[in-house]
């Protein structure tokens, strides 16, 4: 999908957002987010925090959010990419975004960009969509897309 915040499935169904932030400053990040209806920043990085771009080290960020009215948790220990967290551990953290997203519209906030590089994609998203949830990526433009096996083919 690339028309902004348009849906084209049930706004019943149990939908689940991803963004990374990439080079981006937190108010670019923070429009996107609320252009798709996010309330709630779930932060899947290991290492939370970034040298390039300090709105995102975790402190800053948790202070960001607030201010813009969204909730933030922090679930790297249980969901980052590295290093590669049990699968017990993992499915702990799972239910954590799972108990989040009954009451709250949640994306995972991770740095890479794009995400057919990141463990959003590849990890996270077919976990998600194991517990029949819609995945939807947002790109760096602000346009989203839904998760699809083919973007990680090739």
């Amino acid at each position: 999908m690339s028309d902004g915040a348009t849906t084209s499935w049930d706004e019943d169904q149990r939908t689940i957002w991803t963004i990374g932030h990439g080079d981006r400053d937190f108010d670019s990040v923070a429009a996107a987010l609320t252009g798709h209806g996010v309330q709630t920043i779930v932060d899947v990085r290991s290492q939370p925090y970034s040298r390039h771009t300090p709105d995102f080290t975790k402190g800053e960020l948790e202070i960001a959010a607030a201010s813009a009215g969204f909730g933030y948790r922090w679930l790297g220990e249980r969901l980052g990419g590295r290093p590669v967290a049990s699968a017990e551990v993992m499915e702990s953290g799972l239910g954590e975004v799972a108990g989040l997203a009954a009451t709250s519209h949640v994306v995972l906030l991770c740095s890479e960009t794009n995400p057919v590089h990141c463990h959003r994609a590849k990890t996270l998203a077919p976990a998600l969509i194991d517990r029949n949830f819609h995945v939807i990526h947002i790109l760096s433009d602000g346009n989203a897309t839904p998760h699809q096996e083919s973007l990680l083919e090739g």
